[in-house]
């Protein structure tokens, strides 16, 4: 049986740290569907391809290979074979990753790409928005991190502080309460709490504690 495991959380919970350290303490593959979207959003955007423009968009992502879950850099993206990791990082990127986000056919598109990568991995933990409500809905273990909004700002402030970025709190958090109206409401995959997941507040934990409680619960559940 294939093992998933889904981490579905907004902005600044803590799902893609979690993620990582759990798939590494599991021995299983990690996937960050943030970073598909982003990946996919740089191509548009080094090429030029209008963002508000769903025929043209898709054409563009049928010629893409984006690559993540390698064996040898679980944690590294790759856009047509170029390491990307960072670039789709980068403030124009995530700006505008909300554009292909919003789009059915591609967010269709990017699931199918999601669940052939479990399939050749043989299972894996995913993070995202919307994986265990729609990529897999029928994950062994499907948790769901949030933490105070307030809180999930710092979190994201020292991240850009720590990039050497100049940006001030109070716009960070502003941009974070549009991204959430955006993900609560978009028409298709909607940042929900998938059925029968464990909702876990991490605004009072350390990573650590987070990854322990998870790891105790899938490890309690068996396989």
């Amino acid at each position: 049986m294939t093992k998933i495991i889904t981490i579905d959380g907004p902005a600044g919970s803590g799902k893609s740290t979690v993620a990582v350290r759990l798939a590494a303490r599991l021995g299983l593959a990690y996937l960050d569907t943030g970073a598909m979207y982003r990946a996919a959003t740089l191509a548009a955007l080094e090429q030029n391809v209008p963002l508000d423009e769903p025929a043209v968009l898709a054409e563009l992502l049928g010629r893409c290979r984006i690559e993540l879950a390698r064996p040898e850099a679980p944690e590294r993206v790759f856009l047509n074979g170029r390491d990307v990791t960072e670039g789709i990082r980068s403030p124009r990127v995530t700006e505008q990753a909300h554009y292909l986000a919003g789009q059915p056919a591609l967010r269709r598109g990017l699931v199918e790409q999601q669940r052939r990568i479990a399939q050749q991995c043989g299972g894996l933990v995913t993070e995202g928005r919307d994986q265990g409500t729609v990529a897999f809905p029928q994950a062994q273990w499907k948790f769901y991190l949030d933490a105070d909004p307030a809180e999930r700002a710092r979190r994201r402030w020292r991240q850009r502080q720590e990039k050497g970025e100049t940006v001030a709190l109070e716009e960070v958090l502003a941009a974070q309460q549009q991204r959430d109206r955006r993900d609560l409401t978009r028409a298709v995959g909607p940042l929900r709490v998938p059925d029968g997941a464990l909702v876990i507040d991490t605004t009072h934990l350390t990573v650590a504690q987070v990854v322990d409680t998870l790891y105790r619960h899938v490890v309690g559940q068996g396989d």
